[in-house]
């Protein structure tokens, strides 16, 4: 489904499992109704992310050199546009996760309905402590990082503001590459910011999306197993 970076078995799986059993009274309505509105909204969360990842890795591959540099206005407004919608689609999944697996727990949501990733795991402990999905709710430690570039960029400021023109010369070949770094702290301003954790943006986002994937494949298959084994869901 999402190759080359993950081919997310488990979500595969799970969507198999409830498919061939949402007839035969294994599966609550409330289930049901919680899977079709936030199971096939998290997938397409995913989907684009993956247009917008894919998008930024054509436009950095394939945008003449000069054209970058007579054209910067545009070339930038590009670049934070794909970052921005990567992100955002990225983040978004996570939230919608939250509510996906608390649905399958049978477990009601806030009644500010505010609903976050965290929120899945604080629930749910509160709920059952010692529960087996606990620990792979439990933050990655990504997701600091994450979250400050997701929500510097929904809430404050642009983190695409520099860029590198990279000269590999091998032999008699020259090849340019256009790099972006991120900013450490993507909240300083631009002519304050360092470049030393994260140099090439295209590299940290398909770095990000594979782990995304992989975690969110580890909750899917906890669920999928525990379905099978017990035949019920909510679990």
């Amino acid at each position: 489904m999402f190759s080359p970076y993950h081919r997310l078995n488990n979500c595969i799986r799970l969507e198999r499992w409830i498919r061939e059993n949402h007839e035969n009274g294994s599966i609550s309505d409330d289930v049901l109704t919680g899977y079709n509105r936030y199971h096939f909204a998290l997938v397409h969360k995913l989907k684009s992310a993956k247009i917008h990842y894919e998008n930024l890795e054509n436009l950095l591959e394939n945008t003449d050199i000069a054209n970058t540099i007579s054209n910067s206005d545009e070339f930038l407004q590009e670049v934070n546009l794909y970052l921005d919608s990567f992100f955002y689609c990225c983040g978004s999944s996570l939230d919608i996760l939250a509510r996906e697996v608390l649905v399958y727990f049978n477990i009601a949501f806030p009644t500010n309905n505010k609903v976050y990733y965290r929120t899945a795991r604080q629930l749910i402990n509160a709920a059952r402590s010692g529960d087996s999905i606990l620990p792979r709710l439990q933050d990655p430690n990504w997701k600091d990082e994450f979250s400050n570039y997701r929500n510097a960029l929904t809430h404050e400021v642009l983190i695409a503001g520099i860029y590198n023109i990279q000269v590999i010369q091998n032999g008699m070949n020259q090849q340019m590459v256009i790099k972006f770094p991120l900013p450490d702290d993507p909240r300083v301003d631009i002519p304050d910011r360092l470049f030393n954790n994260n140099p090439d943006a295209l590299d940290y986002c398909k770095t990000t999306f594979t782990r995304l994937l992989s975690l969110i494949n580890q909750i899917y298959g906890e669920i999928e197993n525990r379905a099978t084994t017990t035949g019920n869901l909510p679990l």
